[in-house]
C-alpha cells in the first residue's frame, strides 16, 4: 500500500478509534442507566394529560394518550369494545385518575409494567379445570434474531399478562401444564405456543404487513404507505443483503418496477454502473437518478450494503417535485440503519466468494489460427499467408523457431501458446466482513459499522483488484422533551488496482490477449525468460511489468440533524446540516519495457519513454437545510400535514494534474526525477464551483382517511445559468381515493382487503445537464491561431455563449392502483405513466463560417410512456412460509420535436426526430450470396464483393446499396433495425423458510432489446492481425451456407457495414442471485452466549438465457462493446452472528 494511503488509513483508524473509546464510555454508561431506567418508570399519577374527546372508541382513546405521553400502550384490539361511547374532557388530570374512569365506567383493567401500560377486559373468563402447574421462561426475537424488548406475553385465558425485558426474556411462575401463551407487539403478527412439557420456549415474530402501517420514506420525511399518492417503490434490505456483489447498484438490479440497472464491465472497481428510472428523459447527461442518503444528496458507489435499512424509489413527479430541479429522473432515496432501545449487541456478517469469469471467447490453436489466414487471404487474391511446413511446424512441440532465413536478426515463430490460460485465472477470490454495534436506551441510542471487502481481478499477476473500506456511526440524542439531535457520520475509501494500459476496448490489453497470434512466445529463446520477445502486442510484459494505475477514491460524509418538537401541538422543527468531503487520487506510472529480437539491442518497446502521471481531485460539499412540519386534526375526519423548507447548497471541486516524462528509474515514480531538465514537469488544474438555493413546501389533506390530496411546490435558484434564467418553480398535486375503506365497497367486495386509485400530474427541472459557465463566453488555451505565420499559445473561444440558456422542464403524469387481496397476503400495484420534456436542450446547426462551436437552446420535445406493474404473495402454514413478488414495467420514448439537424447515420443514432433515442439504421441483410452470378445480378454493394459475402437487399430500388443523401426524405436502404433501449424488464422473487431453513431464488431480466455489435471483432480476419475464435469457425463455405458467418476475407469490412446481421436480440432471463440458509435454533446457541446465527450460500449471475447467437457478449453489455473484462459468476459461502 502506498505512503499516502497508509497516511490516510491512519488518519482514519485515529478518527474510528477515538469514536468507538468515547461511545464505548457512552455505552457504558447507557446501559447502567438503561438497566436502571426501567425500574425508575414514571408514576402514573405524576404525569398530566389533556383530553377532549366526543363518541370516541376505547382504541381511538388509547392511541391519544400513547401519543400525547411517553407511554407504550399494549392491547388486544379484538378484546376491546368497539363501541363509540366514549366522551371525555379533562383538562391537566393526571394520568392515573384517566385510567381509573375509564376502568370503572368501560370495564377494563389497566396493568403498568415499566413504561408500558397493559390493557385487557375485566371479564375474562377463568381456567375451570385444575391441571398440573409449572414455571416457563424464554425469549422474543425477531427475524434477525434481534431481542424485541416491551412484548405482551398473555397467559391465554386468564389475567396473566407480563413483558420481555432489554434482552427479550420473559418468565411466569405456576401456570398450568397446557397453558397458551399469547405472544404479541405492534408491527408483529401475535403467535401462540402451548408450554406442555416446555420449561423454556424460544419465539420468533414476524411482521404483519396487514397490521403494520408501513411507513415510506419520501422527500424530506416518511409516509404512511397507505396514504401515499405518488407513484413509490421500496426494496427492502432482506432483498439486498448476503450477497456476493461489488456495490448497492448490482444488488437493485430488478428489485424495483421502472428502475434499470445496467453494467459493462466485470474489473473490480470499474464495473460501470448506469441506473435509470422510467427509462431516458433527455438526449443530455447520463440519465442517472438522484441519489439521497440519509435525507442529503450522496452516492452509491462507495455505499456499504450492509448499512442499509430500507430504499425507496421516486417515480413521478408528485414523489420527486419536492426535490425540484435534480430530480428530473427519479429519486432513490437510502436510510441507513441505526441504533435501537436494548442491550448493546454486537453482529457479524462475513462471505467468502469464488469468481468465475464467463462469457469469453474460445481461442483457436496456432494450426486453426493459420488455417483460416491462409483462407481469407486467398479469398482476397492473394498467396497464403504459411505453407504446408510451417502449419505442421505449429501442432509439433518440438519445433517452435527458427532463425528467419532472410533476416538473421529475427526469428520465425511457430508456438502454439493459450494466451487466455497463460495470464487469466479459471477463478477469482473475494471476501466480505461486517461488524455492527448497537444498543441503547430511551434517551441515546447508537449503531456503529466497520466494513471491508476485497476482490481479486481475473489476470494471474500484475495490477488487478479492489479494496474498499467502510466505517459509520450513528448517534441519536434525546436531550429533553424538546431537542434531540440525530448524528450520522461515515467514511469510505475504495482503492483500485489495474494496469497502466487500457484493460479493455480496441488494442488494450485485452484485446491483445484474445485476438493477437498465438505462435509468439512470451520469452525470448535462449533468455532463460529474462527477455520479452517481440513480434506482437506483447501483452505478458506489459501486465507483469509495465506499471500501474492506482485510483483512490475517498469519502467523509456527516448529516447533523438538530429536531426540536412539542414547542406547539403537532409541530416539529429541524435544521440539517450536512458536509461532505471527497478525494480521488489517481496515479498512473507507465514503466519502460523492452522487447527483443535476437539482437541483444531492444527492436521494441511497451512505453519506450516512462512516465509517471498524478491527478488529484477534491470536491467540498456544504448543504445547510431548515425544516418545518405541522401536524392537525380536526376531529377524525379531517387530517393536514404541511412541510416548509429551505435549502442551500454550495459545491467546490479542485483538480490538480501534473505529468513527468523520462524518469531516472523504473522504480521512481516520482514527479521529481525527469531526466531531463529542459523538460519540467506538465501541471494544470481546474476549479469549479456552483450553488443552489430552494425554497420548498408540501401539503398533505386526508378525509376520513380515504380521500388523499398532495400538493409540492419547489423554487430553484442556479447559479449555472445567467441572472434572470436562474430560478424557476416546479409543482405537482396528486390525489388518492382508498375504495376499501367505503362501507358499500367493504359489503359488496369483501375479499379486497385494500383498494386505492390514486393519480399525480406535476413538473420537474434537469440541472444535472447544464454546465457551471454555460451563460459567458469561456476562454481556452491552444495553439489555433498563427501570429506572424508562427503557431504560438493563446487563448480562443470554442464554444458560443448560451445567455438565455434555460431548464429542461418535465412535465410527468401518472395514474396508479394499489391493492390488497386475502388480508394481504396477495398484493399488488398497476401505474401508468406520461413524462414530457418540452425544453430539451440539443445543438443547433449554424454556418461553419461562425468561427466557434455552437450553443445549445431549449428547441427539442420528446415524450416517454410506459406501464409497471407489481405482484405478490405470501403465506404462511404453521411453520412454513413462503412469498412470491413478480414485477414487470416497460417504457417508450420518441423525439416529437427537434430542431437540429436530423440525419440518418449507419449505426446508433442518439436523436432523430419522430423516432426513439438510440434508434440503430443500417442495412437489411438477406443471407449470403450463394455464387458469383447471384452477385453479378444484384444491386451494387462493393468491389470485393463474393460469394459467401451479406447480401443487402436494394430497399429502394435503385441498383445500388447505399445510405442516400442519409436524410429523413431520402435515406437510400437504410432501415430501423430496432432500439438499443431495454424493454419489458422484470424481476422475481421466491421463497420460503422453515424450522429455521431459508430459501430465496431471484430471476431477472429484459423482455426486448437490440444490441449491435462490434464488428471488428465479430468478423474474423476483419484484418490480418485479429485472429478468430472457436466460435468464428462456423462460417461460409460453399459446403456451409447455412452459416453464423459470412466468408472469411482479410479486410472485410465490406461484410462490417451496421446490418440486420450483426443486431442482436439481447432479450434475456438470468437467475441474479440464489441463497439456502439455516438458522440455528436459541436453544444450540445460549451456551455460546450467541443470540442468532445463520449459514448460508449464495450465488450471483449463477444462469442465464438468451437469443443472442454471438455467445461471446454478454446481453448486458453495451453497444459495439469490443473486447470486454469479463463478468463473473459468484458463489459464496458465508456466516451471519449476533452477540
Amino acid at each position: 500500500m502506498k505512503t499516502h494511503l497508509l497516511s490516510e488509513m491512519k488518519f482514519v483508524g485515529i478518527l474510528v478509534m477515538t469514536i468507538l473509546l468515547s461511545l464505548g464510555d457512552i455505552s457504558a454508561h447507557q446501559y447502567a442507566y438503561a438497566n436502571s431506567s426501567w425500574k425508575r418508570h414514571q408514576k402514573l399519577e405524576d404525569v398530566q394529560v389533556s383530553l377532549n374527546m366526543k363518541n370516541a372508541s376505547m382504541v381511538q382513546v388509547l392511541k391519544e394518550i400513547e401519543s400525547s405521553t411517553a407511554f407504550h400502550v399494549a392491547y388486544m384490539e379484538e378484546e376491546l369494545s368497539t363501541e363509540k361511547d366514549i366522551s371525555l374532557n379533562v383538562n391537566e388530570q393526571s394520568l392515573l385518575y384517566v385510567l381509573e374512569v375509564l376502568s370503572r365506567e368501560h370495564n377494563v383493567r389497566f396493568t403498568q409494567v415499566n413504561n408500558t401500560i397493559h390493557v385487557s377486559p375485566k371479564n375474562v373468563p377463568q381456567l375451570q379445570e385444575e391441571v398440573e402447574e409449572r414455571n416457563i421462561s424464554g425469549k422474543v426475537l425477531d427475524e434477525e434474531g434481534i431481542p424485541i424488548p416491551g412484548v405482551n406475553v398473555i397467559v391465554k385465558g386468564t389475567k396473566r399478562v407480563t413483558v420481555t425485558d432489554l434482552d427479550g426474556v420473559f418468565s411466569f411462575e405456576n401456570i398450568s401444564d397446557d397453558a397458551i401463551l399469547v405472544f404479541s407487539f405492534i408491527g408483529f403478527e401475535s403467535q401462540e405456543i402451548t408450554v406442555t412439557n416446555k420449561e423454556t420456549v424460544s419465539v420468533t415474530l414476524r411482521e404483519d404487513m396487514s397490521e403494520l402501517q408501513e411507513v415510506v420514506v419520501v422527500g424530506f420525511g416518511e409516509q404512511p404507505k397507505a396514504n401515499l399518492t405518488g407513484s413509490v417503490a421500496t426494496v427492502d434490505s432482506k432483498d439486498i443483503e448476503n450477497r456476493p456483489v461489488t456495490n448497492v447498484m448490482n444488488s437493485l438490479q430488478g428489485t424495483a418496477p421502472g428502475l434499470t440497472v445496467t453494467r459493462s464491465s466485470g474489473q473490480p472497481g470499474n464495473e460501470g454502473y448506469d441506473l435509470n428510472i422510467r427509462g431516458i428523459s433527455s438526449v443530455n447527461g447520463d440519465n442517472q437518478p438522484l441519489v439521497i442518503v440519509d435525507g442529503v444528496e450522496g452516492s452509491l458507489e462507495l455505499l456499504n450494503p450492509n448499512d442499509i435499512e430500507s430504499v425507496s424509489v421516486l417515480k413521478d413527479a408528485a414523489a420527486s417535485s419536492i426535490f425540484g430541479a435534480k430530480a428530473a429522473n427519479g429519486v432513490i432515496m437510502v436510510t441507513t440503519k441505526k441504533g435501537a432501545v436494548g442491550k448493546t449487541t454486537v453482529t457479524y456478517s462475513g462471505m467468502f466468494t469464488i469468481n468465475k469469469p464467463y462469457s469469453q471467447p474460445e481461442l483457436l490453436s496456432s494450426y486453426e489460427q493459420g488455417l483460416m489466414q491462409n483462407e481469407a487471404r486467398v479469398n482476397r487474391g492473394g498467396s497464403p499467408v504459411w505453407r504446408d511446413e510451417q502449419l505442421e511446424w505449429m501442432q509439433d512441440d518440438n519445433f517452435n523457431y527458427q532463425v528467419n532465413p532472410n533476416n538473421p536478426d529475427r526469428y520465425d515463430y511457430y508456438y502454439n501458446i493459450n494466451k487466455k490460460d497463460l495470464v487469466m485465472r479459471d477463478l477469482t477470490y473475494a471476501q466480505n466482513h461486517n461488524l455492527s454495534i448497537k444498543g441503547g436506551n430511551a434517551e441515546n441510542q447508537y449503531l456503529i459499522s466497520l466494513g471491508y471487502y476485497n476482490q481479486n481481478g481475473v489476470f494471474k499477476f500484475g495490477p488487478d483488484g479492489n479494496e474498499r473500506y467502510n466505517a459509520r456511526v450513528n448517534l441519536n440524542t434525546k436531550f429533553n422533551d424538546i431537542f434531540s439531535l440525530d448524528s450520522r457520520i461515515s467514511y469510505n475509501m475504495d482503492e483500485t488496482m489495474s494496469p497502466s494500459r487500457n484493460v479493455g476496448g480496441d488494442y488494450g490489453l485485452i484485446y491483445q490477449v484474445y485476438q493477437s497470434r498465438s505462435i509468439y512466445p512470451v520469452y525470448l529463446p535462449g533468455s532463460d525468460d529474462t527477455k520479452y520477445a517481440a513480434g506482437t502486442p506483447n501483452y505478458y510484459g506489459a501486465l507483469k511489468e509495465g506499471g500501474y494505475n492506482e485510483r483512490i477514491r475517498s469519502d467523509f460524509n456527516g448529516v447533523f440533524t438538530l429536531k426540536a418538537q412539542n414547542l406547539a401541538k403537532g409541530l416539529t422543527l429541524k435544521m440539517v446540516y450536512n458536509p461532505r468531503f471527497r478525494n480521488n487520487t489517481e496515479d498512473q506510472f507507465n514503466r519502460t519495457v523492452p522487447f527483443y529480437y535476437i539482437s541483444p539491442t531492444p527492436g521494441s518497446y511497451y512505453n519506450q519513454v516512462n512516465s509517471i502521471v498524478k491527478e488529484r481531485q477534491n470536491e467540498i460539499n456544504h448543504n445547510l437545510q431548515l425544516l418545518a412540519d405541522y401536524d392537525w386534526n380536526i376531529n377524525e375526519d379531517h387530517k393536514f400535514h404541511v412541510l416548509g423548507g429551505y435549502q442551500f447548497q454550495n459545491y467546490r471541486r479542485d483538480y490538480v494534474t501534473a505529468t513527468a516524462k523520462a524518469l531516472i528509474s523504473n522504480n521512481a515514480p516520482s514527479l521529481n526525477f525527469g531526466s531531463d531538465p529542459n523538460v519540467p514537469p506538465v501541471v494544470g488544474d481546474n476549479i469549479q464551483t456552483n450553488a443552489f438555493i430552494s425554497y420548498f413546501g408540501r401539503f398533505n389533506y386526508s378525509f376520513r382517511d380515504k380521500y388523499l390530496f398532495e400538493a409540492n411546490l419547489r423554487n430553484d435558484i442556479s447559479s449555472k445559468l445567467a441572472p434572470g434564467y436562474r430560478s424557476k418553480t416546479f409543482p405537482s398535486f396528486s390525489a388518492g381515493w382508498i375504495l376499501s375503506e367505503e362501507d358499500w365497497f367493504q359489503e359488496s367486495l369483501s375479499f379486497l382487503t385494500q383498494f386505492k386509485l390514486r393519480g399525480s400530474w406535476g413538473k420537474l427541472g434537469n440541472a444535472n445537464v447544464l454546465g457551471n459557465y454555460d451563460y459567458i463566453s469561456l476562454l481556452r488555451e491552444g495553439n489555433n491561431y498563427p501570429f506572424n505565420n508562427v503557431s504560438n499559445l493563446s487563448l480562443y473561444q470554442r464554444d458560443l455563449a448560451s445567455p438565455e440558456k434555460s431548464w429542461e422542464s418535465i412535465k410527468s403524469t401518472n395514474f396508479g392502483v394499489d391493492f390488497a387481496l386475502f388480508d394481504y397476503r396477495l398484493t399488488g400495484s398497476f401505474d401508468y405513466f406520461v413524462r414530457q420534456n418540452e425544453d430539451m436542450l440539443v445543438t443547433v446547426t449554424l454556418p461553419a463560417t461562425l468561427g466557434v462551436n455552437p450553443s445549445q437552446t431549449n428547441s427539442a420535445k420528446m415524450e416517454t410512456r410506459g406501464w409497471e406493474v407489481v405482484l405478490g404473495w405470501r403465506d404462511t402454514r404453521g411453520e412454513f412460509s413462503y412469498s412470491v413478488n413478480f414485477n414487470l414495467s416497460d417504457n417508450r420514448n420518441k423525439v416529437l420535436e427537434y430542431a437540429g439537424r436530423s440525419v440518418y447515420s449507419e449505426g446508433v443514432n442518439k436523436i432523430v426526430e419522430g423516432l426513439p433515442i438510440n434508434t440503430i439504421f443500417g442495412y437489411e441483410a438477406d443471407g449470403y450470396f450463394s455464387s458469383a452470378d447471384e452477385v453479378a445480378g444484384w444491386a451494387f454493394q462493393d468491389s470485393r464483393t463474393g460469394a459467401g459475402d451479406i447480401k443487402y437487399l436494394d430497399n429502394n430500388n435503385d441498383g445500388k446499396i447505399n445510405g442516400g443523401l442519409f436524410r429523413p426524405d431520402d435515406h437510400g436502404d437504410l432501415i430501423n433495425l430496432g432500439n438499443t433501449s431495454p424493454r419489458y424488464l422484470f424481476g422475481a422473487n421466491i421463497g420460503f423458510d422453515w424450522k429455521g431453513f431459508d430459501f430465496k431464488a431471484f430471476f431477472q431480466g429484459v423482455g426486448e432489446r437490440k444490441m449491435l455489435i462490434y464488428t471488428r471483432a465479430a468478423i474474423p480476419i476483419y484484418e490480418s492481425w485479429r485472429m478468430p475464435w472457436k466460435l468464428q469457425q462456423d462460417y461460409w463455405t460453399p459446403e456451409n451456407q447455412d452459416a453464423l458467418f459470412p466468408r472469411l476475407y482479410e479486410g472485410a469490412s465490406h461484410n462490417g457495414r451496421t446490418s440486420s446481421h450483426w443486431v442482436q436480440d439481447a432479450a434475456y432471463i438470468r437467475l441474479k442471485n440464489l441463497q439456502v440458509g439455516y438458522t440455528f435454533k436459541n436453544g444450540v446457541l445460549d451456551k455460546l452466549s450467541v443470540s442468532s446465527a445463520r449459514v448460508f450460500f449464495s450465488g450471483q449471475d449463477m444462469w442465464e438465457k438468451t437469443k443472442m447467437w454471438f455467445t461471446y457478449y454478454d446481453p448486458e453489455n453495451p453497444n459495439n462493446v469490443s473486447y470486454n473484462y469479463p463478468f463473473f459468476r459468484s458463489y459464496a459461502i458465508g456466516l451471519n452472528v449476533t452477540f
